[in-house]
């Protein structure tokens, strides 16, 4: 096994619990516009915000037009006009950015991997959310750095990306590992660059015949590789 260095950690969903942090700052925010908190509500929103993200990725949309579009197509799925949805946008980042609930065991994880390695944050997640989380959050401790593909100019899966963490932390592919949970802006990512990884397939899916370098269904499991 490579003799690694750097450990690149994606945020949401790999040491956010992000699943727990969406649904309650979505629940806060829809309160203030014309939409009922419910699962069926969620729900929708969910699988709009996935084909956003994803959207994104794919460079299909620009990131301050996805902070208000997957409201917009919530609200007219529902049949709500007007521009209510732009409120409930806005009030959605200031909420999620007070949301730190953590993957369970990951703070004393890091703990012990930043004695060995020198470890960073690899995020397309908003800029006003995650340093508001950040700033909030105890893992901020634990890691050197976050880079937010906002900042960054390019988001994950994007090479340009990676070229531009690895320049800044003055490292190499050779001596990087990824640990990261998205099979399409993690995992391509670090195949496309060239580095190494570890997919935390925490929803035991398939890998879509992509072949990461290490595969774990608990985060834990990030210390028995490394």
């Amino acid at each position: 096994m490579k003799e690694y260095k750097y450990i690149l950690f994606d945020a949401d969903n790999t040491l956010f619990d992000f699943d727990k942090c969406e649904r309650e700052a979505f629940g806060e925010a829809v309160a203030s516009g014309g939409l009922p908190n419910t699962d069926e509500v969620y729900s929708a929103y969910h699988v709009i915000n996935e084909g956003i993200w994803k959207l994104l990725e794919k460079g299909g949309i620009d990131r301050e037009t996805l902070k208000t579009e997957r409201y917009r197509l919530l609200f007219e799925k529902f049949g709500v006009e007007g521009d209510g949805y732009l409120k409930v946008a806005k009030n959605y980042e200031v909420y999620l950015g007070t949301k730190t609930y953590e993957i369970d065991s990951v703070y004393e994880m890091l703990g012990r991997l930043s004695e060995k390695y020198s470890i960073y944050v690899i995020t397309n997640g908003l800029t006003s959310v995650q340093e508001s989380r950040f700033k909030r959050s105890r893992i901020r401790e634990r890691v050197k750095d976050v880079f937010i593909s906002e900042d960054v100019g390019y988001a994950k899966p994007d090479k340009r990306y990676f070229d531009s963490v690895l320049e800044k932390i003055g490292a190499t592919s050779d001596d990087c590992i990824v640990v990261g949970d998205s099979l399409s802006s993690d995992i391509d990512g670090a195949i496309n660059s060239g580095i190494d990884c570890i997919w935390y397939n925490r929803k035991n899916e398939d890998a879509a015949g992509r072949t990461p370098t290490y595969t774990i269904f608990d985060i834990a499991e990030t210390e028995n590789i490394l």
